[in-house]
């Protein structure tokens, strides 16, 4: 998996706690994984273990960027997205805790509780919100008349504290809340993630009148002409893996380099999905991306399997990490990156074949 020293996922307690980050402005993580100095290596089976709801959504049903206010930043966890302002507030999930920040006014909690452990030395901001999973959905509840309906989406109200609103929303199997003066702003931007459009059921989506189709480890994929394609025969990138709006081409001939990575404050923003795509193949490919694949599928002869992160949110949630192999042969990994309404992403995943 993405190791916190080498990547992707970082470990923010002992650094993000009020005395630390009091006196700490940038701190060094390294490339992206114990086997990813980037993200990942290996393959298994299905959608339904990385928790994510193949459900038959219909083609024109995206991520709707207008839900996002100006300055604000898309919170993506499993199906379900929530906006937040995007310098102010932290994003707090199973990759990483923060807190003790003067600047920051609010914290979205995506797929862990609104709770800050004991030992950190600071507490939840007056302003929160989260997204959970659902749990067991009570019997019959798509049938009746849901308390409101965000985005075309409908809600449910749940029993909460007060100043505390929730929801339940069976349609993209998330609990979402909020409490605090920014509490039905937030909630009013809830929309479906750019994950749950690449995922989705049904048919294949075109590749778009000029994109180009690139090749790497035997694998054929499309991609915007305008991102020009960067090869490399290492490892040696920070953060998720994705430059942004470029097509990263890694024949890892040579392991995987780790470098002194900066570690940024998890704002909104600062995890907030790039454009882009990484493609690694070759001998160090698997111990340069590092991550365990338990969700698979196959599309013609060759088998696409998704990182157990997929969907979890945080520092991971904007993007998808994926293998593909053809019988006989090593594992090529695609890093993709997940931002706007998903379609991009949908086309380029849906373009993935054997060369």
């Amino acid at each position: 998996m993405i190791d916190r020293e080498l990547g992707p996922r970082r470990s923010w307690r002992g650094w993000y706690t009020a005395a630390i980050a009091a006196t700490v402005a940038v701190a060094v993580i390294g490339t992206v994984g114990s086997a990813l100095a980037s993200p990942g290596a290996t393959a298994a089976t299905a959608t339904a273990a990385a928790g994510i709801s193949r459900t038959g959504q219909a083609a024109a049903a995206l991520a709707d960027v207008s839900r996002t206010p100006a300055g604000w930043a898309p919170v993506p966890y499993k199906n379900a997205q929530l906006s937040v302002p995007g310098s102010s507030w932290l994003v707090e999930s199973p990759q990483g805790l923060g807190c003790g920040f003067p600047e920051i006014s609010g914290m979205i909690f995506a797929g862990i509780k609104p709770v800050i452990p004991k030992g950190y030395d600071c507490t939840v901001t007056a302003n929160v919100a989260w997204i959970l999973p659902a749990g067991q959905l009570p019997k019959g509840i798509t049938h009746r008349k849901p308390t409101a309906v965000i985005g075309g989406i409908p809600v449910y109200r749940l029993s909460s504290g007060k100043g505390t609103t929730a929801y339940l929303v069976p349609e993209l199997g998330v609990r979402i809340g909020a409490r605090g003066k920014s509490a039905a702003r937030v909630l009013a931007t809830l929309t479906r993630s750019p994950l749950s459009v690449v995922l989705r059921r049904g048919a294949a989506t075109r590749v778009p009148a000029g994109w180009t189709w690139r090749q790497l480890g035997g694998i054929r994929f499309a991609a915007p002409r305008s991102w020009s394609p960067q090869r490399e025969d290492q490892w040696s990138t920070c953060g998720t893996g994705v430059l942004p709006s470029s097509l990263l081409l890694i024949d890892a001939t040579k392991p995987p380099l780790a470098l002194p990575c900066p570690l940024e404050i998890p704002t909104a923003s600062a995890d907030q999905a790039q454009p882009g795509l990484t493609v690694v193949t070759g001998k160090y490919a698997a111990q340069s991306v590092g991550e365990s694949y338990a969700s698979c599928q196959r599309r013609g002869v060759v088998r696409i399997c998704l990182s157990t992160d997929t969907g979890q949110g945080g520092f991971l949630g904007g993007v998808l990490i994926f293998s593909v192999s053809r019988p006989k042969h090593a594992a090529t990994f695609f890093l993709l990156g997940l931002p706007g309404s998903g379609a991009s992403a949908r086309a380029i995943f849906d373009s993935v074949r054997a060369a």
